[in-house]
């Protein structure tokens, strides 16, 4: 969405002010992206270890075009290591102010810990879970809804 773009776009320009580099890896992808992707997942790490790691296509976030992937300097372009960065530091105490939240924590039971993978869900629901220290999938569904009305504002 165009409110989703601004809001990104704020946040690596905030970011940076903060002498932060953080770098869009992966956003939307379409069904068929996800299709390929997954299947390469599957040949080269097996079915069972794919599955932990990355979502059939259908059910990605990233279908959704509300999620990014972040990386940042000295990672070689990868992943792996995101969470050792100034940027990972950065995102978890600002990313709320923009609309974003970690969609796959430590410990968490769809997928393993991905500290690159953050979804943009609204700047009050952001800002509650990132105050009330909780998750979005933590969340009813129910309790979701009452957000909605207000995520485009």
């Amino acid at each position: 969405s165009n409110q989703q773009a601004k809001a990104s776009e704020g946040r690596l320009n905030a970011a940076k002010d903060d002498d932060v580099e953080i770098f869009v890896k992966s956003a939307y992808r379409s069904f068929e992206e996800q299709s390929k992707l997954k299947s390469a997942y599957t040949v080269t790490y097996g079915a069972g270890s794919a599955n932990q790691f990355s979502a059939d296509q259908g059910y990605s976030e990233h279908q959704l075009g509300t999620t990014v992937d972040f990386i940042s300097i000295g990672q070689g372009g990868n992943l792996t290591g995101f969470d050792k960065t100034a940027a990972y530091k950065w995102l978890q105490e600002h990313a709320h102010k923009y609309g974003f939240a970690l969609s796959y924590p430590p410990n968490n039971s769809f997928y393993i810990f991905e500290p690159w993978h953050w979804r943009y869900i609204g700047v009050e629901l952001a800002t509650d879970l990132h105050d009330d220290g909780n998750y979005f999938y933590e969340l009813e569904q129910r309790k979701i809804d009452e957000y909605l009305v207000s995520l485009f504002d």
